[in-house]
């Protein structure tokens, strides 16, 4: 797999050690919903190198180097080349240029964890007239301007877990906030969405949400509004912070404030990254998925449409072997939910390993 970098960027980490042990994708199959139609792409990559360009939203950010390993587990089963590029800041229109680039380099497929939902379409939708296929990754544009998206988990009901996820660590009660990434990322305004839908309709009535703050994926912003959210708010009983980011500078600040164990940080974030945070009780319980699940199920989905000319739609059942749990059924506008979020907390956290 090809990994280039434009800046720095930290090297992509290792996944949870069960996933380690799946053995490499050597062929995949998909099944037509309802009709009796499948194939092996073994044969087909055989014959056929193919280019992709995955964009991740900035460089720098732990969570996307695991899409990355994804990427890389999937591309060497199905003779792919997968180059990384992506903007320093996440920028609405930052992500342009590295799409145009990959237009211009003919790439087979784009896929892109977009930035904003509606900023790219017009430069995603060229690239889609140009015979590029087109797929977003942990996040999503307008229907019209990809092929499909493959979301980490049910969007629609994240923003009640992450309610939920801070009742837990509060007891139920308690002045907290969010501290999100960039106020235009399709991903985490439809979590922020999902809170205030599940708020309004009286979920955790013992909470009382006090600010949406955003740190826009950047560690000293991040940080600084977590101090800031600490001195406002002298009552605050947790920050709930959506973002792999967001979360580490959260506990980091905590972990060396008089208010360690007073106020609570919790969220999405990867374990290598917060383990410390957990074990010097800073942090009491976070969670995420396995993000590597989703670079593979992209890659696999790529040969798919270009090997057998597969039109992703709602309703259609793919299934590729040795891919997490084998099976999933696209949902409206040719969505796929790669899994389940997973809890870590002092007890599991050292069987995790991403």
């Amino acid at each position: 797999m090809k990994y280039i970098a434009i800046g720095t960027r930290n090297e992509a980490k290792g996944m949870n050690k069960k996933h380690k042990a799946l053995v490499p994708v050597l062929g995949m199959s998909l099944i037509l919903t309802g009709v009796s139609a499948s194939f092996m792409a073994t044969s087909a990559t055989a014959a056929t190198k193919y280019k992709v360009t995955y964009i991740p939203k900035n460089l720098g950010n732990p969570y996307f180097d695991a899409i990355v390993n994804g990427f890389n587990k999937a591309a060497k089963g199905l003779n792919m080349t997968v180059k990384v590029v992506a903007p320093a800041q996440a920028g609405a229109t930052d992500q342009i240029p590295f799409i145009e680039a990959a237009i211009q380099q003919k790439v087979d497929a784009i896929a892109i964890s977009p930035n904003d939902a509606n900023a790219l379409c017009p430069t995603l939708k060229r690239a889609m007239k140009a015979g590029i296929v087109v797929l977003t990754v942990n996040g999503d544009t307008t229907a019209a301007c990809r092929h499909a998206s493959i979301t980490p988990v049910d969007f629609s009901v994240l923003g009640k877990y992450l309610v939920d996820q801070t009742a837990s660590v509060i007891d139920g009660k308690g002045e907290w906030a969010f501290l999100s990434a960039t106020s235009t990322a399709p991903d985490q305004n439809a979590w922020l969405a999902g809170a205030k839908t599940y708020i309004d309709g009286g979920g955790q009535p013992g909470l009382k949400l006090v600010a949406t703050v955003y740190g826009d994926d950047a560690p000293e912003k991040s940080a600084t509004e977590a101090q800031a959210l600490l001195a406002k708010y002298p009552n605050l009983k947790a920050i709930n912070a959506p973002t792999t980011v967001g979360i580490a500078a959260a506990a980091q600040v905590l972990s060396t404030s008089p208010l360690k164990g007073k106020v609570q940080v919790t969220g999405l974030g990867t374990p290598d990254q917060m383990r410390q945070y957990v074990k010097d009780g800073t942090v009491k319980a976070f969670s995420l998925w396995d993000p590597g699940l989703e670079g593979e199920i992209a890659a696999n989905l790529i040969v798919s449409i270009k090997a057998k000319n597969v039109k992703p739609k709602a309703g259609l059942t793919i299934a590729y072997k040795g891919v997490g749990p084998g099976t999933w059924k696209l949902g409206k506008d040719a969505v796929i939910i790669a899994g389940p979020p997973q809890e870590f907390n002092a007890k599991n956290i050292d069987n995790f390993h991403f």
